[in-house]
Formats: C-alpha cells, sequence, structure tokens
C-alpha cells in the first residue's frame, strides 16, 4: 500500500504534467497565430511591393467606386503595326508592344488615416500610372466608334441674328434658336449645329476670336495629342507643366490661348518675345476680335471648341491655366481614357453632385447675377431637370469640376462639347450649371458614356494655384530682426514634424484656418 507521502509526490507529478502540457498547448497556439500574422503581412509586403515595381507610377490618388481596370476593347498599338510612326511630328515615336497583363492589376490602395490625423478639406488620392512609354504602348489602334453619329458639320452664316425675343447667345454664336437647340439633341448619323464660328471662312480667321495668319497654319496640322490651356484678361499666371517625359515633350504640342490685354502683360513680365512666341513649353496663341466682354466666357471658347480650332488632333486635355500639370500627358490619357475605355473624362465636384444645389453655391459666391443663375436653373426645371438622386446611378455626378477636360476627337465627343458651350453661350458662363443638361439629353439618344472620375483623383495631376489678382494682393512676409531662440529638444514620441500631437490649437492657432497645398504627381505627401 501506498503511504500518505507517495500520493502526495504522485499528486505533485500529475499537477506538474499538466501543467507542463497545458503550457505547451498554449505555446502551440501563440506559434500558430504569429505564423498567421506573418503571412498576412507577408501578403501585404508583396502586394506593396508589386504595385511599387519599376512599371508603375504610384502617386498621390486614385479611388474609384467600381474597378478602375476595364480592359480595352479596341486594338492596341504594337510594334508590328502600320501605324508605328506617328504623322506631323518632329521625332518618330515607335510603339513598343504592350503587355500581356495590365500592371496595375496588383495596385493596392493604403488603409484611410486615422479619424484624428485626416486632414480637412478636398485632397489627393492614390493613382497607379504607367511609365509614360507604357502607357503610349496602350494607346488604342482605332478610334473609339462614335455611336450613331458619323459625319458632323457646322452652321455657317455670315449675317446671324435674333430670331426670338428675349433670345440670349451672341454672334459668334450664331443665336441659335430653342428648335435649332432642340434639334441638336436629335441625334442622327450625320448632323449639322450651331458651334461657334459661324462667320468666316474658317475658326480663327475673320470669326471673332481671330487669330495671327502665321500661326493659323498650325492648327490644321496633324497630331495624336495637343494639350491647352488660356489666360483671358490677365487672370492667371502661365504655370509651367512640370514631370514631362522626353517623349511628350518632343511630341505633344503645348497651347497657351490669350488675348490681346493678356498678350502684352506678358510682353512685360516674362520670358516671351515676339520670335519665339513661347514661355517654357507653352506656345502663345494670341486671340484677337475676342466676341465676349467676360473674359471667363471667352475662356471657354477653346475650353469646349478645341476641335474646331485643331480639326486634325486625335486626342486633347485640356487644363485650366490657374492649374500646374505635374503628370506626363500619356500616363493621364492611358488612366483615365484608353484604361477605362472612354472617349471623355472630367472630373465630378468634390463636394456638390446637385445642379440645384450648385446653383446655389454659385449665387452665395457671386460668381454670377442671381437674376440670371435663377433663369438658367429655372428654364431647366422646366424642361425636366430634377436633384440628383441614386437612382441616376451609374452616373455619379450632375456637376463636374471643369477645370480639366480628357477626350478624343470623334463625332459624339465634337457634339457633346458644341451643344455645352451653346448652353453657355445661351445663359451664363458658368459651364458646372449646364453640363448635365448636355450630357443627358445626348444619352436619353444614344449609348454613350463620360468618365467621371473623383476630383481627388484629378488633384493628382494637376496642382492648383492662386489667380493672379490673389497673388498680386498678397502681402509678403515681413522681416522680423528679433533673433529666435532655438527650440529645446522634446522626448521622443512627443511631437511630430515640430507639431505637438495632443490635437490642442496653440494659442496662435485659435480661431485661425491652416491652407496647406499639397504636392501632387509625386509619392510624397508633404
Amino acid at each position: 500500500m501506498l503511504t500518505s507521502n507517495s500520493k502526495d509526490k504522485e499528486r505533485s507529478l500529475s499537477f506538474l504534467c499538466c501543467w507542463y502540457l497545458g503550457r505547451r498547448r498554449v505555446a502551440m497556439l501563440l506559434l500558430l497565430s504569429l505564423a498567421f500574422v506573418v503571412f498576412v503581412l507577408g501578403s501585404y509586403t508583396i502586394n506593396k511591393e508589386s504595385s511599387n515595381s519599376p512599371n508603375i507610377h504610384q502617386s498621390i490618388e486614385t479611388i474609384e467606386f467600381g474597378s478602375n481596370q476595364t480592359p480595352l476593347s479596341r486594338e492596341l498599338f504594337t510594334g508590328d503595326s502600320n501605324n508605328d510612326h506617328i504623322r506631323g511630328s518632329d521625332v518618330d515615336i515607335i510603339h513598343p508592344p504592350p503587355p500581356s497583363h495590365h500592371p496595375c492589376d496588383s495596385f493596392s490602395f493604403p488603409p484611410p488615416p486615422p479619424p484624428g490625423l485626416r486632414r480637412p478639406g478636398p485632397r489627393p488620392c492614390p493613382v497607379c500610372y504607367l511609365s509614360p512609354e507604357e502607357a503610349l504602348a496602350h494607346m488604342p489602334k482605332h478610334q473609339f466608334e462614335s455611336p450613331v453619329l458619323k459625319n458632323l458639320t457646322y452652321i455657317h452664316e455670315e449675317s446671324p441674328v435674333k430670331r426670338e425675343e428675349g433670345q440670349g447667345g451672341s454672334e459668334f454664336g450664331g443665336y441659335p434658336s430653342l428648335e435649332d437647340r432642340t434639334n441638336s439633341f436629335d441625334i442622327k448619323e450625320a448632323m449639322t449645329v450651331h458651334c461657334g464660328f459661324v462667320k468666316g471662312t474658317k475658326p480663327g480667321h475673320q470669326t471673332g476670336f481671330d487669330i495671327d495668319e502665321d500661326i493659323l497654319h498650325e492648327l490644321d496640322q496633324f497630331h495624336e495629342v495637343i494639350v491647352a490651356s488660356a489666360i483671358f484678361g490677365k487672370y492667371d499666371l502661365i504655370q509651367e507643366p512640370v514631370n514631362i517625359g522626353e517623349m511628350a515633350r518632343k511630341n505633344i504640342p503645348f497651347y497657351m490661348f490669350v488675348d490681346e490685354e493678356t498678350h502684352s502683360y506678358l510682353k512685360n513680365t516674362s520670358s516671351y518675345t515676339e520670335d519665339n512666341k513661347r514661355v517654357g513649353l507653352w506656345r502663345i496663341i494670341v486671340a484677337h476680335n475676342v466676341p465676349y466682354t467676360d473674359a471667363r466666357r471667352n475662356g471657354k471658347i477653346p475650353k469646349l471648341l478645341l476641335h474646331r480650332l485643331f480639326p486634325n488632333v486625335r486626342y486633347s486635355i485640356w487644363v485650366d491655366a490657374k492649374l500646374q500639370l505635374v503628370v506626363d500627358p500619356y500616363q493621364i490619357l492611358e488612366r483615365f481614357l484608353w484604361r477605362t475605355n472612354s472617349s471623355l473624362a472630367i472630373s465630378r465636384h468634390y463636394r456638390r453632385f446637385d445642379v440645384f444645389v450648385e446653383a446655389e453655391a454659385n449665387k452665395a459666391a457671386r460668381k454670377y447675377d442671381n437674376a440670371s443663375i435663377d433663369y438658367q436653373v429655372e428654364f431647366y426645371k422646366k424642361e425636366g431637370l430634377t436633384p440628383y438622386t441614386d437612382a441616376k446611378l451609374p452616373i455619379t455626378s450632375d456637376v463636374p469640376e471643369g477645370c480639366t477636360i480628357i477626350r478624343e476627337h470623334i463625332p459624339i465627343t465634337n457634339l457633346f462639347t458644341c451643344v455645352w458651350f451653346n448652353e453657355v453661350d445661351r445663359f451664363t458662363s458658368r459651364d458646372q450649371l449646364s453640363f448635365a443638361v448636355a450630357r443627358d439629353k445626348i444619352r436619353e439618344k444614344v449609348d454613350w458614356n463620360i468618365n467621371m472620375f473623383l476630383d481627388c483623383e484629378r488633384r493628382n495631376f494637376v496642382k492648383q494655384v492662386y489667380h493672379r489678382d490673389v497673388l498680386m494682393n498678397m502681402k509678403p512676409p515681413r522681416a522680423s530682426s528679433k533673433v529666435i531662440p532655438e527650440p529645446l529638444a522634446l522626448p521622443r514620441g512627443k511631437s511630430v514634424g515640430g507639431r505637438a500631437t495632443t490635437g490642442k490649437k496653440s494659442s496662435g492657432q485659435r480661431g485661425r484656418k491652416r491652407h496647406r497645398k499639397v504636392s501632387a504627381g509625386g509619392k510624397n505627401i508633404r
């Protein structure tokens, strides 16, 4: 028989065995958990490394509600194509063969910052660009097919007159009647519509918005791609594009339209001379006899009627003069047109989606006289315009941020910008108010869509600056003779970038708004 001491030892040994086995099970569970965490982090790292491969330029934006990797339905340029060499350029472009899989298929988005670290106001978001050479390889071999409309011509009339009482419009636009307006939305295979430049032998020659003869012939040249902008009334300062690749510099013309007032200002304040007619990359084109007293309305002529000024251009990128282009044009076209199989792309407004809300915002900001805005909106309301709701999906907005337009020049996009211009000519110059009406009336007749990408994506490839009048009125910083002592070193973890991490405002910050510029088009945000 076992003694009591022996029983106690046996119980102690059993207890130790159970305790040891329990510890081993816990250790195994911990090891399995650690292995799972390592697996997840490893997958994330591989995905992140693939999106940062040498073939991908990951800048500051791109978040879509759906997949942005729509496969192209059109053939791409390849090295075996008969169109390997682009006509009308100083240097031949050889298109390399495109990859079998799109490099941005593996692109992943970083998680949003915690609520306490989010910065207020509209900001860029990540975008996956191809390199300029890879982007060019994805240029479609054939034009986007224009639905229904195949042949578009324009009305010519040397002595246009108003035909309706109280009719808006201008002599430059030809005073289209309400019947003309209705017919311009009746999409047919062949159409003739009002589209500005109704007088003269060709756009820019005795039409109003006249262009010097020595430059006018340049506009007829063939180009695959152009970039265009305009300054009227000395309203902006010329912004030099940056991050433009060598291929784009040699083969993509950059055109800046100016009126005579701005031209005189340039001659006195920039590197412009009459010999080279250039400021940096921009080729300066002076428009004489501009048809409107409103400088912003004059700016809508090249903005919306580029296809009339450049009849032999395939693609164009419009950039308002208050913006600086910071991404190569080939990369922009690949991302917003070719990758999505689109013929026209424009960003939606970052905050407003409804025309009626946009109209009230314009009135509050005194963008135009209130009576004219009310008249335009009431006219659209009687035609059937309703506030934006989810019922319009997949249309995501009725209000564009229209400072950039990316388009292929084909009959349906040319018609769209013609009728959009006619609305600007008839009503107010606030093109955000008329965009949805022109778009929706065309979409009622044909299956055609506009790629309305996020505004934070637009803020990736352009950097916004102030208008000239704001810059001129800014007070220079006052020089101080006071010697500021070097701040004491803070303990680690107590500050970030020189700012306290408590989240409280300092006494100098209370009651003030802080505006920070974001560096667009690069990997780092400052």
